[in-house]
């Protein structure tokens, strides 16, 4: 376990990890407050053939944030627990990544179908 925190307090670029997970919790707190200006139900799954098969209730983007977290934890614990450098970098910029691209595609839902 010291190890583990000894390589924490090492690794690069912790700013981005935390400017990910704040982006997370950003975006949960924005589905939860426009949920009353979108429909009861809203397109996420857009490889699925048109139609009902691609809706969920609007509180189902919180899928979103939530896989979100589980991928800057897991590239977290990954990169703590490997000793190349770039790999690490490499799973900490590619968790931010991850992120801004899903907070575009949920800006992108969130225009497209709500009531404003």
């Amino acid at each position: 376990m010291q190890t583990f925190i000894q390589n924490w307090e090492k690794l690069p670029l912790k700013n981005y990890l935390y400017l990910s997970a704040g982006l997370s919790l950003f975006l949960a707190l924005i589905v939860l407050v426009v949920r009353n200006y979108l429909p009861p139900e809203v397109p996420l799954f857009y490889g699925k053939p048109v139609g009902e098969e691609q809706l969920i209730p609007n509180l189902g983007l919180l899928i979103v944030p939530g896989v979100l977290l589980l991928i800057i934890f897991t590239n977290t614990v990954l990169s703590v627990i490997t000793n190349k450098p770039f790999l690490k970098k490499a799973l900490i910029i590619s968790a931010l990544f991850v992120t801004i691209v899903a907070a575009i595609t949920i800006f992108k839902i969130i225009f497209l179908v709500g009531f404003f």
